[in-house]
């Protein structure tokens, strides 16, 4: 008996059957390409490379991190601790605030207010008054990762130093050529030098600048498996790149550990922006900042002779000193100068002085 569609049975079974196809086709295009998950056995957001399995779905007790080797003891996670900041002086203040992170993560943070002024140490000296002033009338300058004390006679040697016959910082009776007035402040440290700033230690003065800051930190750290660079600044980071914060994190005083001068855009006008003795100096955009660590903040001491803990970084994870006890530096850092013990959990050290740079990356979320 021949097949006829115009039979009602027949036509609906074909309809059934093209229906089918089309559902198969449908399911067969739409089917995902899955994800290799590893089991997180001790809920500690890192996996087990040893262990995994694709899904399109994320399985219980499975992440998309690989870096856990030892999946069995569980990950050292420390919250942000309030009370190490320097609080009694009212110079910084602290409270609890929601907050969205970098990676989506929806969680709480401390909000620092923070005038940058240190009630641990003094600010300053920067700039020598004359080209005959020892070391302890002036600040530090860095070159090629070289720290060198700015006192008189390094003014007069600037021209050797640098080996340009144009290099004058200071008048026929000695006097170095510095900013003094609030004025010099605000129009001196222009990236666009003008002439009459120019042949001039660049310093601001405490009474010339009254900037605080607020920040967010998130109360825990959370870690992400893949670095973030930080940001250098508007002269010096790349157009068309995305970049982390550009400070770096808060010391315990409350002034904040900040990105690298732009060295280059200073001595094009022939000036030179020391640092005090702490790290620190004065912007009439930020106050005073450190652009490294040099043992006058407050720290606290570790009794295993690690390295002292200076502060905190952005993501939330703990900031320490360059250098144990012993003036050694960890040997197994990571590319964001990071580590991790059981004691401590992850945490970063931050780069010399001579780096011009505390830290170039992040391995966690932070508060965009």
């Amino acid at each position: 008996m021949k097949f006829q569609l115009n039979s009602p049975r027949k036509f609906y079974f074909a309809l059934l059957l093209s229906a089918i196809t089309i559902y198969a086709c449908d399911k067969e295009d739409s089917v995902c390409e899955g994800t290799t998950w590893y089991q997180d056995l001790d809920e500690d957001g890192f996996g087990n490379p040893a262990i995994s399995l694709d899904s399109c779905i994320q399985p219980a007790g499975y992440v998309q991190d690989n870096t856990d080797d030892d999946d069995t003891i569980p990950y050292i996670v420390h919250e942000v601790n309030p009370s190490l900041f320097l609080t009694d002086a009212g110079n910084v203040s602290i409270s609890t605030v929601s907050c969205t992170l970098s990676d989506g993560t929806e969680t709480q943070c401390y909000q620092i207010t923070s005038t940058h002024t240190p009630t641990d140490h003094q600010m300053g000296p920067w700039c020598p008054e004359t080209i005959t002033d020892g070391p302890e009338a002036g600040g530090l300058w860095t070159d090629n990762g070289e720290v060198y004390d700015v006192d008189g006679p390094f003014i007069a040697n600037l021209a050797t130093f640098y080996d340009d016959a144009n290099w004058k910082m200071y008048e026929d009776d000695g006097t170095v050529r510095r900013f003094l007035t609030q004025e010099q402040c605000e129009r001196g440290a222009d990236p666009n030098i003008e002439d009459e700033f120019m042949q001039m230690c660049a310093q601001c003065l405490p009474e010339h600048v009254d900037i605080g800051g607020t920040y967010l930190i998130p109360i825990r750290p959370v870690r992400q498996s893949t670095a973030t660079q930080l940001g250098d600044g508007p002269t010096i980071d790349q157009p068309g790149v995305e970049y982390g914060p550009l400070v770096r994190g808060i010391a315990f005083n409350g002034v904040r550990f900040d990105h690298p001068a732009d060295i280059n855009i200073i001595l094009s006008g022939y000036q030179i922006a020391p640092v005090d003795d702490a790290g620190g100096h004065i912007n009439n955009r930020l106050g005073y900042h450190y652009h490294g660590d040099q043992g006058e903040s407050t720290r606290i001491e570790q009794a295993d002779g690690h390295a002292a803990m200076i502060g905190y970084a952005m993501d939330g994870h703990a900031l320490y000193a360059q250098l144990d006890a012993n003036g050694n530096e960890p040997t197994d850092l990571d590319p964001c100068n990071g580590h991790y013990d059981e004691l401590r959990g992850y945490h970063y050290h931050v780069m010399p002085l001579g780096n011009n740079e505390l830290l170039e990356c992040y391995y966690g979320a932070w508060v965009e």
